[in-house]
């Protein structure tokens, strides 16, 4: 059983493709994500897992599945169909429709459960 509750380390969370392998624009920085996949893949889903990513900002013009996460820990500013700003920390969380625009702003390295179907 994984542990996904606030504030703990989370083990076993590696490196994962470079952000432009997978759909990703970086606007600024260089970020770097990681990944844990607990449960399934994105060829069929759902997923289930932790992904990990250090500070930059990254775009991606249409997200190709819905995805429903839960920070725990660190700060992003994320940005939907170019709307409002919303900073989310730990314990926020944050559902993305499949299709969506999405901007993450990662202040500091952020950490976040996620669901993907």
């Amino acid at each position: 059983m994984s542990d996904y509750r606030q504030g703990l380390s989370q083990k076993g969370i590696n490196p994962h493709n470079a952000l432009a392998d997978d759909g990703w624009t970086i606007v600024s920085g260089e970020p770097r994500q990681f990944l844990r996949i607990d449960y399934g893949d994105f060829e069929q889903g759902p997923v289930v897992g932790i992904w990990q990513c250090t500070p930059g900002i990254i775009e991606m013009a249409a997200l190709p599945y819905h995805e429903y996460v839960t920070v725990y820990a660190g700060e992003v500013v994320a940005t939907l169909d170019g709307g409002d700003e919303v900073t989310l920390g730990p314990g926020d969380s944050f559902y993305v429709p499949k299709g969506s625009a999405i901007r993450w702003d990662v202040r500091e390295t952020v950490s976040k459960s996620l669901l993907v179907c």
